[in-house]
C-alpha cells in the first residue's frame, strides 16, 4: 500500500521554490532522518529543509543496509553462559534419561570433551560437570594400578582435584558416591566419602551411598553435619547395642490393648545418644527434606526428640516417617509438626484417626499439597472426609491399607458427595483386604467421584479393584496390559515366597556369604529386612483390568443395521464396546511411579529409596554400559575406537527420590 501523502495533491504554486531550496543543502540523507523533523513523510521533510545550492544534487543513501559477514566465532561468543547451560543440560538428559543406553560415564566424557573444544564453553562444562557429580560403579583395574589404589581411585582423585581448587570444590551441590566395594572395611569407605564431604563447602545432598546409624560416632554423619547448605537428608537407624527390649505392662492402658504392637517396643536411647543425634541437626538452616526410617529395634527417644528436631529445621517442607514405634512418635508429635508441603506417614502405631483428624484441622495444615498414609489403619471414613476436606491445598493423596474404613455405629451417610476435595488432581487408594467384591469405603468413594466430589481429578490409581467400579468412572483406555505382565503372572506363581511377618520385632539377621570375591560392589541394604505389609501388585491389576475391558468389547455400545434395497437387514454387527465414560477427564493410572516397583503398588517405598538403582549388575537380566554404544560398526573400524569410547562396565543407575 503506498503512504497517503502519494495522494495528496500538489502546491502548483510553490513548486518552482521548492525545487529550488531542495538544492541548497549540504545535508546527507541519514542526517535528515535523524532529525527532529524525520517523523513526518520522506517528501515533506526533504521539502521543508532548507539546503546549500553550492553543493548541488546529492544522491540519498540507500535504505536496505548490507551486514557486515560475521567472524567465525563472534555469534557464538555473543550467546549468554544460560544459554548454553541449558544445551548442556539437555545433553545430560539424553545421557540419563530412562531408557537410555548411555550412562553417568559416558556423560561426564562428553563433558570433559566440550570443556576443552573452546574457552567460553569450558566455564559452563565445569559447573555442569561438579555440579552434579555422579561415580556410578566399580573403579576401573588400569586406574587403580597406575595409582596404586584398592579402592576409591575415582574418590581419591577428585578429593585432590577439590582440595586443589577451591573454585570447584564450591559449585559442588550433589555427590554420588559408588557403593561400598566388596571386602573393603565400611569404616575405611566411610572415612573416604566423608573426605570428600569436607572438601565440598556447598554441598546439599549426598545420593545412592547410604549407610545406617547406630548412635556412635562416624565420620561421615559428622561431616554431613557441618554441611551448611544441605537440603536433604535421609536416616536410617539401628538399634543400638545399650538399647534392650522391654515389655510394657501398662501399654493397654496407655493407648490400645488390642493392637499387639503396643505390648512392646524397643528400648530407650541414652540421654547422651539422644543429645548427639540432635545436635547433628543443628547446622541444617537450609534442610527441606528429612526422611526417619527405623530398622526393627530401633527408635527415637525421648518422646520429644522428634519435636526438638523439627524445631531447629526452619526450611523443612518434606517428612517422611516410617516405621516409628509409638514410643517415638505419637498423636501429640504429629500435632507438633510445622507447615509442611509433603507428609508421609507410614507403619506408625502411635498415630490414631483422632489425631489424624485433630491434625489436619489446624490451620497451619492447610499447605500440605502431597499426603501418603501407608498402613495407618485409618478406621474412620469420617476422619477420611476431615483430611480430603480440610486440606484446601492438597493435590496428591495416598491411601494403602489392609483394614477398611467404616461408619461410626449410628452414623450414616444421607447425601453425596461425603468424600470430596476441590484440589485433588492424584489420588492412589488401595485397600487390600477385599480381593473379591468392593469394599464400603470403595463403593463410598466412587459414588463420590461420580457425584462430582472430586472436579479436579486427573489421575486415579486403584490397585485393587476387583468390580472395576473405579475403571468404569475415567476416560476409556484401548488397551491397559503391558507386554511382560502374562510371563511375570507366571514368574510370580512360580517362585513365591511367604512374606515376611507384618510387625517383627527382632532386628534380621544379615546374609553371610560363603565366599568374599575379591571384586565387585557390596550393597548392604539388600540384605535389611524393610517390614511393610502387603500392597496390591500392579502387574495383577493390568490384567484383571485388561480382561474387564475384553469383557467390556463383547458387549458393544451401538448396533449397526446394513439394509438392503428391499428394506431387509443384510448385516449387523456392533461397535464402540468399552468400559468407562467417554465425557470423564479421569486417567485410570495402572503403571508405578517413577523409581517405584509393581510389587510395592506403585508407590516409590523406603527400600526404593535406599536400594541399589540399577548399579547392581549381579541382578538377572540387567545389563551395564561399556562406553561402546556410540562406536562404528566394523570390525576395523571397532577396534581402532575401542581404546577411545571402551570404559569398565556400569550400571545405568537412576536417582529414586521419595514423593
Amino acid at each position: 500500500m503506498r503512504p497517503a501523502v502519494y495522494n495528496r495533491p500538489g502546491r502548483v504554486s510553490s513548486n518552482a521554490s521548492s525545487v529550488a531550496s531542495s538544492v541548497r543543502t549540504n545535508d546527507t540523507f541519514d542526517a535528515i532522518l535523524s532529525s527532529p523533523t524525520s517523523s513526518r513523510t520522506s517528501f515533506d521533510s526533504w521539502n521543508s529543509s532548507p539546503r546549500r545550492v553550492e553543493y548541488g544534487w546529492q544522491r540519498p543513501a540507500p535504505i536496505k543496509q548490507y551486514r557486515r559477514r560475521r567472524e567465525t566465532g563472534e555469534l557464538f561468543a555473543a550467546l549468554p553462559d544460560e544459554v548454553l547451560g541449558l544445551i548442556l543440560d539437555e545433553l545430560k538428559i539424553l545421557h540419563l534419561k530412562p531408557g537410555s543406553t548411555s550412562c553417568a560415564t559416558c556423560m561426564m566424557r562428553d563433558m570433559c570433551s566440550i570443556a576443552i573444544s573452546a574457552r567460553k564453553l569450558c566455564k559452563v562444562a565445569r559447573v555442569a560437570l561438579y555440579e552434579d557429580i555422579q561415580l556410578v560403579g566399580s573403579d576401573s583395574h588400569v586406574q587403580k594400578k597406575r595409582y596404586k589404589l584398592n579402592f576409591g581411585s575415582r574418590l581419591v582423585l577428585l578429593r585432590r582435584t577439590l582440595r586443589s581448587n577451591p573454585e570447584l570444590a564450591a559449585m559442588v551441590r550433589s555427590l554420588k558416591a559408588p557403593a561400598l566395594p566388596q571386602g573393603v572395611p565400611l569404616d575405611l569407605y566411610q572415612n573416604l566419602v566423608a573426605s570428600v564431604v569436607m572438601a565440598c563447602p556447598n554441598l546439599e545432598r549426598l545420593i545412592g551411598f547410604h549407610q545406617n546409624h547406630d548412635y556412635s560416632f562416624n565420620r561421615l554423619f559428622h561431616a554431613l553435619s557441618t554441611r551448611r547448605k544441605l537440603v536433604e537428608m535421609h536416616w536410617t537407624l539401628e538399634p543400638s547395642q545399650f538399647q534392650r527390649k522391654r515389655r510394657l505392662s501398662n501399654a493397654a492402658a496407655l493407648l490400645n490393648s488390642e493392637n499387639p504392637n503396643y505390648k512392646e517396643a524397643p528400648g530407650d536411647l541414652l540421654p547422651q545418644q539422644s543429645e548427639d543425634f540432635l545436635e547433628l541437626h543443628a547446622d541444617w538452616e537450609h534442610l527441606k527434606t528429612l526422611s526417619i526410617h527405623c530398622l526393627p529395634g530401633a527408635t527415637l527417644t525421648p518422646v520429644s526428640l522428634i519435636p526438638d528436631i523439627v524445631s531447629r529445621l526452619p526450611a523443612l517442607r518434606n517428612l517422611h516417617l516410617s516405621h516409628l514405634p509409638f514410643t517415638a512418635f505419637n498423636d501429640a508429635n504429629l500435632l507438633s509438626l510445622p507447615s509442611l508441603e509433603t507428609l508421609t506417614l507410614s507403619h506408625l502405631p502411635g498415630v490414631s484417626s483422632e489425631g489424624l483428624s485433630s491434625f489436619v484441622r489446624r490451620p497451619s495444615s492447610r499447605s500440605i499439597r502431597k499426603l501418603i498414609l501407608q498402613h495407618m489403619d485409618v478406621d474412620s471414613l469420617p476422619a477420611l472426609s476431615q483430611v480430603l476436606s480440610n486440606l484446601t491445598a492438597l493435590e496428591t493423596f495416598a491411601l494403602v491399607q489392609n483394614c477398611t474404613p467404616l461408619m461410626p455405629p449410628n452414623e450414616m451417610i444421607w447425601l453425596f458427595p461425603y468424600l470430596a476435595s476441590p484440589s485433588l488432581r492424584k489420588l492412589h487408594w488401595d485397600i487390600t483386604s477385599h480381593k473379591s467384591s468392593a469394599s464400603l469405603a470403595d463403593s463410598v468413594l466412587a459414588r463420590s467421584i461420580s457425584a462430582n466430589g472430586f472436579p479436579s481429578l486427573r489421575i486415579l490409581r486403584t490397585p485393587n479393584d476387583p468390580e472395576g467400579i473405579f475403571q468404569a468412572l475415567c476416560k476409556p483406555m484401548e488397551s491397559i496390559e503391558m507386554g511382560n505382565d502374562q510371563f511375570r503372572g507366571l514368574i510370580t506363581r512360580c517362585t513365591s515366597r511367604p512374606s515376611p511377618p507384618a510387625t517383627p520385632t527382632t532386628p534380621s539377621t544379615p546374609k553371610t556369604p560363603t565366599k568374599t570375591p575379591s571384586f565387585g560392589l557390596s550393597f548392604p541394604m539388600d540384605d535389611q529386612l524393610f517390614p511393610s505389609k502387603v500392597s496390591t501388585n500392579l502387574s495383577q491389576s493390568r490384567l484383571a483390568a485388561q480382561s474387564r475391558l475384553e469383557a467390556a468389547r463383547q458387549t458393544p455400545r451401538f448396533i449397526v443395521n446394513v439394509m438392503g434395497e428391499d428394506g431387509s437387514v443384510v448385516e449387523n454387527y456392533g461397535i464402540a464396546g468399552f468400559i468407562g465414560q467417554v465425557e470423564s477427564k479421569i486417567r485410570y493410572c495402572v503403571t508405578p511411579d517413577e523409581g517405584a516397583t509393581d510389587e510395592n503398588g506403585g508407590l516409590v517405598d523406603i527400600s526404593d529409596v535406599l536400594g541399589d538403582g540399577g548399579e547392581n549388575l549381579k541382578v538377572e537380566g540387567r545389563e551395564g554400559c561399556t562406553g561402546r554404544w556410540n562406536t562404528y560398526s566394523g570390525n576395523v573400524v571397532d577396534k581402532k575406537d575401542r581404546e577411545r569410547w571402551f570404559h569398565t562396565e556400569r550400571g545405568r543407575w537412576r536417582h529414586v527420590a521419595l514423593p
